[in-house]
């Protein structure tokens, strides 16, 4: 009974997460429109690490890591963030929202194809029927929608995103087998938010554009950052922890929050 009550949460954690992360995939197009691709994701990193690092520390105290635990934390770094972060935000601003939900959505099929390569966790036929299924699903719902915007360049970048974040994902599971999923998170955003400000430094020579400093932009920058970004990884990283399956549910999602 004990298991079957802790499962529901996790299952609820989870759909908790892709929500957020749908909305998210909505807000960085938007904020697209106010900063450039490589200001904006800086400024969402550090504001998210502003977030989890003072909470990290309450919690645990300064915890000083070994070479074998800072492995797959810097694998989460550089796959699920700073790679992820750079063509997502890149890759939003020249396709559709829409079409960014659609190759979002291949996240569950190459998760699976990984974990069952890499980590050899069991590929059943449930889970492919599944992936086949929700992804058939996705295509029909998005099917009969004409989106202007989108290229073959930034479908190309949200491919890549989807593949960097896979592969963050797997180092996470890794991570956490030796750290908290906090701690995992915070320094994970840290050292992405400091890679990303260096990289912002050399490519930008504006970080922000008219309008940037309204009220909505402002509004919607903080949610992406602290909600979307801080609190939706630190659940996503939980939930692995804890489960080898991944979700099927944040391309749905992405899409109700583009109607």
């Amino acid at each position: 009974m004990k298991n079957i009550t802790n499962n529901r949460r996790i299952y609820l954690l989870l759909i908790l997460v892709v929500i957020l992360w749908g909305v998210n995939v909505v807000s960085i197009k938007y904020l697209t429109h106010f900063f450039p691709p490589l200001a904006l994701a800086p400024i969402r990193l550090f504001l998210a690490s502003a977030l989890l690092l003072p909470f990290a520390w309450r919690q645990h105290g300064y915890k000083k890591l070994s070479s074998r635990e800072w492995g797959p934390i810097i694998g989460v770094s550089m796959f699920c963030i700073f790679l992820h972060q750079i063509v997502l935000t890149t890759g939003l601003t020249a396709t559709s929202g829409i079409h960014g939900v659609l190759i979002l959505g291949l996240n569950p099929l190459f998760t699976t194809i990984f974990a069952s390569l890499l980590l050899k966790e069991e590929f059943t036929w449930a889970k492919g029927i599944a992936i086949l299924f929700g992804f058939s699903g996705l295509l029909l719902v998005v099917s009969g929608s004409s989106e202007g915007g989108a290229t073959l360049t930034g479908d190309g970048m949200m491919f890549i995103a989807t593949i960097t974040f896979v592969i963050g994902s797997l180092f996470v599971k890794k991570a956490t087998l030796f750290v908290p999923p906090l701690i995992v998170t915070a320094y994970s955003h840290c050292l992405a938010a400091i890679g990303l400000l260096i990289l912002g430094l050399f490519v930008n020579p504006i970080w922000n554009y008219p309008g940037a400093y309204d009220f909505w932009p402002i509004a919607v920058l903080l949610f992406s950052s602290f909600f979307s970004t801080a609190l939706g990884a630190l659940w996503w990283n939980t939930a692995i922890q804890q489960y080898s399956k991944l979700v099927l549910l944040r391309p749905p999602f992405s899409k109700m929050a583009l109607l």
